[in-house]
């Protein structure tokens, strides 16, 4: 593995463990909201954030200071009594600043764990607007440190990481005095960043003095940057290593060359009997493909099918003599078509193997999938044409219990929604389809109001049930073929509707809302309302917005959507209001 593309894969673990504290602080955010004021609320918050930890792993801590800045609750086993944390930066930030999302801070020496962590951290804001404090997860810097050893880059490896604004997050090996130090004017940022956002270099390091080659990565999604170095020496010795071996290559290669030129001579001389053996060869050809089971053909460049197998009537359903001398696109969709052509085309351009899948339907009505592997014969000459043996077999029953886990994969098992990974790897397909076709898309993110009191109130099972009859409402009202409804997570679910503008996407969701309130489903919890009711917020990509608008801003409108209709009373549908130009340079 190169030095940027091991850059790359730690900057990609790091956006990935980055994005695991997104769930958790919305979840205490929302608690905190719902129980703002209740005599028991550390004890609750304190249940959650256990739930919390044990689903991710990679955190180190979890916790809630108030806006006095007294740690109310944690996930840390002995936290110090009586210590404030008005003094750290985040809280700091967080008082002072209205950003509402999550906040990558400075590395800290934490007073919990004693080791140095990345602080997570997002605002809290009570019923009245004003501030409530902060709720914050850390990640240990060890935890990339250890990362890092396994990709192999020599005892003498370094690497480097460091946020968008140049500020050092993590070094290996460990530093403390650089991390939280700025580097910004290093050439890394100041020359070879402005350029490109992944690349290599070579540079003496401040650290050991040493002679590095580095290869370098910056996220698209966190603005990360990750710096993954080995020594200039340690790289010379590989390379005499692999030159060493290219000569003996070199050598056993010209013995062979040797070897094959007199096996040549000897080859010339058996060429009469070749072309003698060529009829008899043919003979064994056809009795070898008369005996099985698979349909076996061979046709030439034009696709005309020379020779087809006994077999072709089980499994084409049609007679051999009915299908030579036949061109093999006759008969066939354009998808399927278009699928044989590719494979050929590949063939004519230098492939010796093709294999696809294509449906095929028999004359009967009967629906199959098939398995054909090219080959193509060797020209017995320059000028003689291309010809081509294929092998076609009967995979339905494999194809329908593979397309079966995939759907089992795919789905959640509660709701019969899609799940999150699902549904994330289809969100970025639609990006890029709406970007391509210039049309609209709206995400809908749908929550049930006060779910964690029915939960308390009513039990699990309850719980579980108003999740999977909520979802069969979605289910109905989301029809369409382009249109994805998946569990996001917990009581949390969203829906992808493509060419949907604005007004259809609310259309959309307070259909939803209304229907799901229509169940009336017992909450005694859920006041003034007293049922189940389920709180929506939309956000559209309309056609004229920027290239460069990602899936994570479409979420984050969506979920602030979603977050001002919790404040509002719940029970309602709100749309995401600022411009993408706005969201584009308040995300800068």
């Amino acid at each position: 593995m190169s030095l940027e593309q091991t850059a790359e894969a730690i900057a990609q673990h790091a956006d990935d463990v980055i994005e695991t504290t997104r769930l958790p602080l919305a979840s205490l955010i929302a608690v905190i909201g719902d129980e703002e004021g209740h005599p028991h609320i550390a004890a609750k918050i304190k249940s959650l954030i256990t739930r919390q930890m044990k689903a991710s792993p990679t955190l180190d801590t979890l916790s809630y200071i108030d806006a006095e800045g007294r740690m109310i609750a944690t996930s840390a086993d002995r936290p110090p009594a009586g210590v404030l944390y008005t003094d750290r930066e985040y809280f700091q930030y967080h008082k002072a600043k209205p950003f509402p999302l999550p906040v990558l801070g400075k590395p800290i020496k934490s007073r919990l764990s004693g080791d140095w962590v990345w602080p997570i951290s997002q605002k809290v804001l009570r019923a009245d607007g004003s501030f409530g404090g902060v709720v914050v997860s850390t990640i240990r810097v060890k935890h990339f440190i250890n990362f890092f050893r396994n990709f192999p880059v020599g005892s003498d490896g370094s690497f480097l990481m460091a946020r968008g604004d140049g500020m050092i997050l993590a070094r290996g090996p460990m530093a403390e005095n650089f991390l939280g130090t700025n580097m910004a004017a290093h050439e890394l940022f100041a020359r070879h960043l402005r350029a490109r956002t992944a690349g290599a270099f070579h540079y003496r390091s401040p650290v050991d003095q040493q002679q590095r080659i580095g290869g370098f990565y910056q996220s698209e999604r966190t603005g990360i940057v990750v710096l993954a170095a080995a020594a200039k020496q340690q790289i010379l010795l590989e390379w005499m290593t692999q030159a060493k071996l290219r000569w003996i290559y070199a050598l056993v290669l010209m013995a062979i060359s040797v070897l094959a030129a007199s096996h040549w001579r000897q080859q010339l001389k058996r060429r009469e009997e070749s072309e003698a053996q060529l009829a008899a060869r043919e003979a064994e050809f056809r009795l070898l493909a008369e005996s099985s089971s698979d349909v076996i053909s061979r046709f030439d460049e034009n696709g005309i099918r020379e020779y087809v197998s006994p077999s072709s009537a089980a499994i084409l359903g049609i007679e051999a003599d009915r299908l030579i001398g036949k061109s093999v696109y006759a008969g066939m969709t354009e998808e399927a078509e278009a699928t044989i052509r590719e494979a050929a085309a590949r063939l004519q351009n230098g492939s010796t193997h093709e294999k696809f899948l294509i449906k095929h339907v028999k004359p009967s009505g009967e629906e199959v999938w098939l398995e054909t592997a090219l080959s193509k014969l060797p020209e017995q000459n320059k000028a003689s044409a291309t010809r081509v043996v294929a092998i076609t077999r009967d995979v339905t029953t494999h194809k329908i219990m593979h397309d079966q886990l995939d759907q089992l994969a795919s789905t959640d098992d509660l709701t019969k929604l899609a799940n999150r990974r699902s549904f994330n790897v289809r969100f970025e397909e639609a990006m890029k389809r709406a970007r391509r076709g210039r049309t609209p898309l709206s995400l809908l993110m749908i929550d049930a109001d006060r779910f964690k009191l029915l939960n308390d109130i009513y039990g699990h099972a309850a719980g579980d049930e108003c999740l999977a009859q909520i979802a069969a409402v979605v289910r109905n009202c989301v029809k369409r073929p382009g249109d994805i409804a998946a569990r996001y997570g917990g009581e949390e679910m969203a829906v992808l509707l493509s060419d949907a503008d604005i007004g259809g996407a609310w259309t959309v969701a307070e259909r939803i809302r209304v229907q799901v309130s229509a169940l009336a489903l017992p909450h005694t919890g859920n006041p003034p309302f007293g049922h189940v009711t389920v709180s929506i917020g939309t956000a559209t990509l309309p056609p004229e917005a920027p290239g460069d608008i990602t899936a994570q801003a479409l979420f984050t409108q969506a979920d602030a959507a979603l977050y001002r209709a919790k404040e509002a009373g719940r029970n309602q549908v709100i749309n995401a209001n600022r411009t993408w130009y706005q969201i584009a340079k308040s995300a800068t």
